[in-house]
């Protein structure tokens, strides 16, 4: 009787990371079903050792406050990923700047410009476009002055590369200078998955991890750039 007793206990203890409340309490009336069965039936010559029923209690004890822990820590988890969801919505529209890196592909065919620059001459400095497996796949070279680079969405064969996760880096070359290559578009919208929430820029998504700077919304800096346009075309007019 002791064995099953240790046994319901092993159990339950193994199980805690996946135990929900209704299961718990299933165990729980199990175990102690089997708790008084054995009081009820030992030996009254040789009698169930208190330390080891004080024990058998106090490991079931355990096992019921991790569980109750694991569903409080599950359930702030989930209102912490709701609030920070919340806050990344207020990114749609707006124009950022995010560093290369670790990138899912959802059309190819529109793909944002990668803005580069540097504080001297560019020599020999590209792009560098890899798969999932870590091949690489495509090379573009960024110009002497810097400026924007575009990736096409196709490889060195010139094939359009398929939906999925790349990696995008810079090779510097022989520039001896400080290079620096960023995304620079609006967001679109905000992506949720099983995984975490990425934030779609074009035809591109990528970790709201790797947003470095945030700007205007997009329909705003149109709007001033339309201001500024007509201003300058107004004072041409009068002059």
């Amino acid at each position: 009787m002791s064995s099953a007793i240790d046994g319901i206990t092993s159990n339950a203890a193994s199980a805690t990371s996946s135990a929900n409340a209704t299961q718990l309490s299933g165990t729980k009336d199990e175990f102690l079903k089997l708790f008084m069965a054995q009081l009820q039936n030992q030996d009254p010559l040789s009698p169930k050792d208190g330390a080891d029923m004080v024990a058998q209690l106090a490991q079931f004890s355990s096992v019921e406050q991790q569980t109750q822990t694991n569903s409080q820590l599950a359930a702030l988890a989930a209102s912490q990923s709701s609030t920070a969801n919340a806050g990344l919505s207020s990114l749609v529209g707006r124009n950022c700047t995010a560093s290369l890196g670790a990138v899912t592909v959802d059309d190819p065919m529109t793909i944002p410009p990668i803005e580069t620059s540097s504080t001297g001459p560019i020599n020999g400095a590209s792009v560098v476009i890899k798969d999932a497996n870590g091949t690489e796949i495509r090379r573009i070279a960024i110009p002497a002055g810097g400026g924007p680079v575009q990736w096409d969405g196709r490889d060195a064969s010139g094939n359009l590369v398929k939906q999925g996760s790349y990696a995008m880096s810079v090779d510097s070359g022989t520039t001896t200078t400080a290079l620096t290559a960023n995304w620079q578009h609006s967001i679109d919208s905000v992506q949720l998955g099983a995984t975490g929430s990425t934030l779609k820029m074009g035809g591109i998504e990528i970790s709201p991890s790797s947003v470095t700077s945030i700007g205007a919304s997009a329909s705003t800096t149109d709007a001033i750039t339309t201001a500024l346009t007509s201003g300058a075309t107004s004072q041409g007019s009068n002059s």
